[in-house]
């Protein structure tokens, strides 16, 4: 398996991404990487990414040894005919890629476009359970994009502005239309804007705090997403309220991308030897510690076990 190549393929709600991994005798190297907006084709978009990532990795996509679909649009993703593949939540395959990257991190907060989830591992990093608020944009990419439009300012410039304040100052709706209305109040206050653009990324934060109660939380945290990608604003506000420092990954806007190559790779290791240096134990024993879930890399395409637990509203 020395140097074969695997591919994973994010095709989430805003933008798609794609990351491509070698495997040598010393371990995996993210050769290639790219992200695009998904717009009103996953299936053009995904084929984007792909092709973007692997010119950036220098090779050609006969190499692809496997790959992982996972995302919102995960279904229309379409690979290189005689490549194997696999459709992946991208709950298993944020939760994995943070575990690569931080091996003792037990909650991962994801903070996407359209939905922000909260992602708990057991002891021995397999996930075992999540909550996700995805019926309503608050606390998502799109609540802060919608406000900054309302605002006639580019994110990066609300993200700028809250990085300059200097006052506690908290939003305390979570509905986009109520807060569009309260910030506009807070204008009318005399507040800063320094202050009031800084009270957004702490309204999420606050939401996802909530989020992070429902299951309990006893560990290192590592924050994934777009908006952790470009918003330094969203990881001060997540420290603020869990008062905890929180990882941000290398790549975190790629995360799902990335569990999603390295599960592609631990699907075709089946009595191979490629290292994975985060929780080999994991992967090798009949279950963890407590009552977290299974996710032995060759699997279904369907939910975990603690993913059909949380549906269900009881526990595995």
């Amino acid at each position: 398996m020395t140097g074969r190549v695997f591919a994973g393929v994010d095709a989430g709600s805003s933008a798609t991404k794609c990351v491509v991994l070698r495997f040598e005798p010393g371990g995996e190297t993210v050769v290639g990487h790219a992200v695009t907006p998904s717009g009103f084709d996953y299936a053009d978009a995904s084929a984007r990414a792909l092709r973007e990532a692997l010119a950036a990795a220098g090779v050609d996509e006969g190499e692809i040894a496997a790959a992982v679909a996972t995302g919102y649009g995960r279904a229309s993703v379409r690979f290189p005919d005689g490549v194997p593949r696999r459709s992946i939540t991208e709950i298993t395959c944020h939760a994995r890629g943070a575990r690569e990257w931080y091996p003792t991190v037990r909650h991962v907060i994801d903070i996407g476009g359209q939905d922000t989830k909260a992602i708990r591992l057991c002891d021995r990093g397999r996930m075992a359970d999540y909550r996700m608020n995805a019926k309503c944009a608050a606390g998502t990419g799109t609540f802060l994009e919608s406000i900054a439009v309302r605002l006639g300012l580019p994110l990066a410039e609300v993200d700028a502005l809250a990085m300059r304040s200097t006052r506690r100052l908290t939003l305390n709706s979570y509905c986009t239309v109520f807060t569009s209305t309260e910030v506009l109040e807070r204008i009318k206050a005399g507040d800063a804007k320094e202050d009031i653009a800084m009270g957004m990324f702490r309204a999420i934060a606050s939401r996802v705090i909530e989020m992070l109660a429902a299951g309990g939380r006893d560990g290192p945290v590592a924050a994934t997403g777009g908006v952790v990608t470009y918003c330094r604003a969203m990881r001060r506000a997540l420290e603020e309220a869990l008062e905890v420092p929180v990882h941000r990954p290398p790549l975190p806007q790629h995360a799902g991308a990335y569990g999603a190559a390295l599960l592609a790779a631990e699907g075709s290791a089946e009595g191979d030897s490629i290292a994975l240096h985060a929780a080999p134990e994991a992967r090798r024993d009949a279950g963890c510690s407590g009552s977290c879930a299974r996710d032995d890399p060759p699997r279904r395409n369907g939910p975990t076990c603690a993913e059909s637990a949380s549906l269900r509203g009881r526990p595995c």
